[in-house]
Parts: C-alpha cells; structure tokens; sequence
C-alpha cells in the first residue's frame, strides 16, 4: 500500500489548496453577503442533481437522526 502512496498524492490537494475557497469567502469583499450558494476553486458552482433531491435529503435526515438517537424521530 505504501507504494500506491506517491500516486494517490497526485490527486490531492495540499491543505492550503483544500482551504482556499473557505479562506477566500471568510475573507473576501466580492464574497460578502453571499449565502446559500456552492463554492468549488473560489468560485460560485451548481452543485450535483442528487443535491436537490429533498425526498433523499429526508431519508438521509431520518437515518441520521436513527443512528445518533434511536428513539428521535421527525
């Protein structure tokens, strides 16, 4: 596995690539105000199909709620 290691780093971002985009909204006037909306590279994204699913974003919910509090329900 250790031999994979120096491949798999080619599809990773050090951690100040992964941070930018937060930093750029934490920080940014031209970000100010701006809520609600998908950020990928520092720059406003659509995000996927699946994500507007709310009959999926509910079971997703209800199942979260069950495997942290079993007798929690909506």
């Amino acid at each position: 596995m250790e031999g994979l290691l120096p491949l798999v780093r080619l599809f990773l971002k050090t951690p100040e690539q992964g941070a930018a985009t937060s930093i750029y909204l934490a920080s940014s006037p031209q970000a100010e105000g701006i809520t609600g909306t998908y950020f990928a590279g520092c720059k406003p994204k659509t995000s996927s199909r699946s994500s507007y699913d709310t009959a999926a974003a509910v079971r997703l919910w209800q199942i979260s709620l069950d495997l942290v509090a079993p007798t929690a329900s909506v």
